[in-house]
């Protein structure tokens, strides 16, 4: 997810999610919003945005992170592991997620795949326990979290398989395959996937 979230924000920034995003502080515009975690109205004003501020300036890529989280983003803003921020359900998914164990940095080649992107990416399965994950959390958070890392980025991820060809793509918000045929009588090899949407 490193630098994946430059994208997010300047998304995020363009296409209206103001009602989360407010400015350059990035604090939520509304005082309360639903916080679907524990079905109740959580007020925004709860927030110590002093200490935020603090993380945000400490860490040179705080303006990569998603607001009211300190691991979904470019990196983290978390003080240790158990560091989570406002929404943390979903700071727990991309957490996770930053810590899968099957990664090929960008750039960098390993099972004779070479990353061309400007980011990692990680095993499918890693994406597939995160997209699980965000839709157990089941917020308005971790629905914006995994339609623009999913939907909107367009990243893939890989893992071995039968030789695939696509048989179906989708035009929106990007091209990206969405079906895939397999040559079963062929052996299986480590290959690039589009991630499903969200």
């Amino acid at each position: 997810m490193k630098a994946l979230l430059l994208v997010v924000l300047l998304w995020i920034f363009k296409y209206g999610v103001s009602k989360l995003v407010s400015g350059w502080d990035q604090r939520l515009s509304e005082n309360e919003i639903y916080y679907a975690e524990n079905n109740i109205y959580y007020d925004g004003n709860a927030i110590d945005w002093n200490e935020m501020d603090e993380a945000r300036m400490s860490n040179r890529n705080w303006f990569l992170i998603f607001p009211g989280t300190k691991w979904c983003g470019s990196g983290n803003i978390s003080e240790n592991y158990d560091d989570l921020g406002q929404f943390a359900d979903t700071d727990k998914c991309c957490r996770d997620h930053d810590y899968c164990d099957d990664v090929i940095a960008a750039h960098g080649t390993k099972y004779n795949l070479t990353n061309s992107a400007f980011y990692s990416r990680l095993n499918c399965v890693c994406d597939d326990e995160f997209r699980h994950c965000l839709r157990n959390v089941n917020s308005a958070v971790s629905t914006k979290v995994g339609f623009i890392y999913f939907n909107v980025l367009g990243t893939q991820c890989f893992r071995e398989d039968y030789p695939a060809m696509c048989k179906r793509t989708s035009l929106v918000p990007v091209v990206k395959c969405v079906e895939y045929e397999y040559n079963e009588s062929q052996q299986k090899v480590y290959q690039w996937f589009d991630v499903p949407p969200y």
